[in-house]
């Protein structure tokens, strides 16, 4: 999404769709997916979910990870 691959909307669905609420990790981007889909109900606009998703995508993005595997602990 962050390369313009994908709109914010599509990045939140997939996200939403693979991982559900289960991953705490992409819990919010579930939420602002969920949050697409009430728009008409709510106050908030699409640029405003649109703004959200990339703020949560940058701070995915900068999030250090975790090795896939472990390493050698000094003896």
């Amino acid at each position: 999404m962050l390369a313009g691959e994908l709109t914010p909307g599509e990045f939140t669905f997939r996200i939403h769709q693979r991982y559900g609420h289960e991953l705490s990790l992409t819990e919010r981007l579930a939420e602002l997916d969920d949050e697409y889909d009430i728009l008409e109900y709510s106050d908030t606009t699409v640029d405003q979910v649109h703004a959200e998703v990339t703020a949560e995508a940058r701070r995915l993005a900068t999030h250090p990870t975790i090795p896939a595997e472990p390493t050698a602990t000094p003896s």
